[in-house]
């Protein structure tokens, strides 16, 4: 097998694709020409827009074409990419038994390692706090159900087998499971409870962002209801649907009331004499069925003591 590669970029690899390539799946095509990259480590970086095709970013399963432009991150050395290194860091277990961990995330850290980032992460604590849980060296998100942005904080499931991992996985795609979430946006929210159904994609100007967009989005569904109305803010409870990259804060974006503090999507707008480093997002409850006993689990994890501080103040919002 041949393959066209043009390494005129410092920091990424470029492939044009030629007739004994086209038809395969873009992961495994990746796993062929990226050295010492695992087959989960190429799909991480595609989920972390780091492959596009035709300058596009594209899906695991797309199917490659005649003369396709494959653009990838430059591979990192394989032992980076096919192991996690354990880190002894502080980690909030809010429920756990021999099937399931739901782990109150801190706002601030990452959820697993990534391109730039492999230290440091909610993954790196579980594999030390829980080493049975990487059964593949080159599974960079062992147990792994859902994500959370690094500076949104709350409740994140982690799956202790690969059945529990399976039957959690299929509640999440027949939307079973129940995520709600407190923000505090900008404005007076007018309704007192709506929907916001609106598709979500890669921000066309921006790669790393997402967008509001009709061209490349996928469905998304947020529900919305307020808690209470400030002068300048409004504290929502926030249900999804959906579960795509940075819904929420691009939903409220798009109705324009971004969540207070986010600094990629938020208006720039700072509370007064607050310090607020991050977004104003918790994941606050989550109710699913447990993976083995059919059990109804109903979690919830209070505001951390930097954003209730926020709520306290009521005079400056």
């Amino acid at each position: 097998m041949s393959t066209s590669q043009d390494t005129t970029t410092e920091n990424f690899l470029h492939w044009d694709v030629e007739s004994e390539q086209v038809g395969q799946r873009l992961d495994r095509f990746l796993v062929s020409v990226l050295d010492g990259v695992s087959r989960s480590g190429v799909q991480q970086l595609i989920a972390d827009a780091l492959v596009l095709v035709n300058g596009k970013v594209s899906k695991p399963g797309y199917v490659l074409r005649l003369k396709d432009r494959v653009t990838a991150l430059r591979a990192t050395p394989a032992s980076q990419m096919k192991q996690v290194t354990p880190q002894n860091l502080p980690l909030e277990v809010v429920f756990e038994d021999d099937d399931l961990l739901i782990v109150n995330k801190a706002a601030g850290m990452v959820v697993h390692p990534a391109p730039g980032n492999y230290e440091g992460t909610l993954v790196n604590a579980l594999v030390a706090h829980y080493p049975e849980l990487q059964q593949d060296e080159g599974d960079m998100r062992p147990g792994i159900i859902h994500r959370l942005d690094k500076d949104t904080s709350g409740l994140l499931m982690v799956a202790k087998n690969a059945q529990s991992q399976a039957a959690l996985i299929e509640q999440m795609k027949q939307h079973k499971i129940i995520k709600r979430y407190l923000a505090l946006v900008e404005g007076n929210v007018e309704l007192d409870q709506g929907s916001i159904d609106a598709p979500i994609g890669r921000d066309t100007r921006h790669r790393q962002m997402m967008a509001v967009t009709l061209t490349e989005g996928r469905d998304a569904v947020t529900h919305f209801r307020v808690l209470q109305r400030f002068r300048k803010h409004t504290l929502v409870l926030v249900q999804i649907v959906t579960g795509r990259t940075h819904q929420i804060r691009v939903h409220f974006q798009a109705i324009k009331h971004p969540v207070a503090g986010d600094q990629t999507y938020g208006s720039g707008h700072r509370i007064p004499n607050v310090k607020l480093e991050h977004q104003f997002l918790h994941a606050y409850q989550l109710e699913l069925t447990h993976p083995r006993t059919g059990e109804s689990l109903h979690i919830e994890a209070p505001l951390p003591p930097d954003l209730q501080k926020v709520l306290d103040n009521e005079a400056i919002l």
